[in-house]
């Protein structure tokens, strides 16, 4: 449904140092510098608070190539433009749980009660439906769908919604790779024929759009780099509690991660080989960089921003 716009977060625009916190202030919703957290590292540079929305979301993920983001929390989806963070439609399917984006396409993944769809955004018109409850994937540039159901994985070429692959196979998680099918069974992750292995099993598992690198989010939560052709690249402990919210960024270099538990949360960018700290922020229940490095979205139960690179708006 499309909404008339409401009005905009009040913020304390200004510069946003690589760990930062929420606050208030008479100004409006700011990000304070915080403490530099424990662990290894890599501060990226200073973003700057620009734009704002106050819709409560849960995640949020900047999608058709930094254009658009598509966000959610219990019960509903909303899409906006970017850099303003407008907010454009939202869809209201019963139980609404989950909405994955198509870091490279204007196109993303819900999942309600009656299972997970593919949508077209802004609108959150149906792509495809009834897909069952998965596991599912949607390809970077939104070219292809892979299903999963009954032992058997189908993949389904876009938009034509053509059925042109289908493998025996039972996997736990799906993701695209790049342009490669990846499959998590057990506690490995590979290509289709790909071995069951024993230890933590994976939970989660998320793809780079332009590179063949996934990411997987394992039970115990551990975090675990993978090529698309199955072999382990990097692993690490997630530095966060309850870990949830698994990314990677179109070119496989950064982990997108909130935890913190539901009282305290934080969302934070890490470096996929090592789990290093790149940008932290406190009271933030998702964050999500763009593939373009023009800024990053954030939100939380206060609403969604924008950070703008400074480099950027200089």
């Amino acid at each position: 449904m499309r909404r008339g716009a409401p009005p905009g977060l009040r913020l304390d625009v200004g510069r946003v140092p690589a760990f930062a916190r929420v606050e208030g202030s008479p100004r409006g919703l700011a990000l304070s510098p915080a403490s530099a957290p424990d662990g290894e590292t890599a501060p990226g540079s200073d973003l700057s608070l620009v734009h704002g929305a106050p819709i409560p979301l849960h995640e949020i993920a900047v999608v058709a190539g930094g254009q658009l983001a598509v966000g959610s929390s219990p019960g509903v989806a909303h899409t906006f433009r970017l850099p303003g963070v407008e907010p454009v439609h939202d869809r209201r399917p019963p139980g609404l749980a989950r909405a994955v984006g198509a870091v490279l396409s204007n196109a993303a993944l819900l999942e309600a009660d009656d299972g997970w769809r593919a949508v077209v955004l802004p609108s959150l018109g149906d792509i495809a439906a009834e897909l069952g409850g998965g596991p599912v994937a949607l390809r970077g540039d939104a070219r292809r769908l892979a299903v999963g159901a009954g032992g058997r994985i189908t993949e389904v070429a876009l938009p034509e919604g053509v059925e042109d692959a289908e493998h025996e196979v039972e996997a736990d998680a799906l993701c695209f790779a790049g342009e490669v099918l990846v499959l998590a069974r057990g506690a490995a992750v590979g290509p289709v024929g790909v071995e069951p292995s024993e230890g933590s099993p994976v939970v989660a598992l998320a793809g780079a759009a332009s590179a063949p690198r996934a990411a997987a989010l394992h039970e115990d939560g551990a975090i675990s780099l993978w090529s698309a052709e199955g072999e382990r690249l990097a692993a690490w402990r997630a530095p966060l509690a309850e870990p949830r919210g698994l990314a990677l960024s179109a070119d496989g270099e950064t982990v997108a991660l909130a935890g913190g538990g539901e009282d305290s949360p934080v969302a934070a960018l890490l470096r996929a080989s090592d789990g290093a700290w790149v940008r932290r922020v406190e009271g933030a229940r998702g964050i999500s960089p763009s593939p373009d490095g023009a800024g990053v979205a954030l939100c939380g139960d206060w609403g969604a921003v924008w950070l703008k690179t400074v480099e950027e708006e200089e």
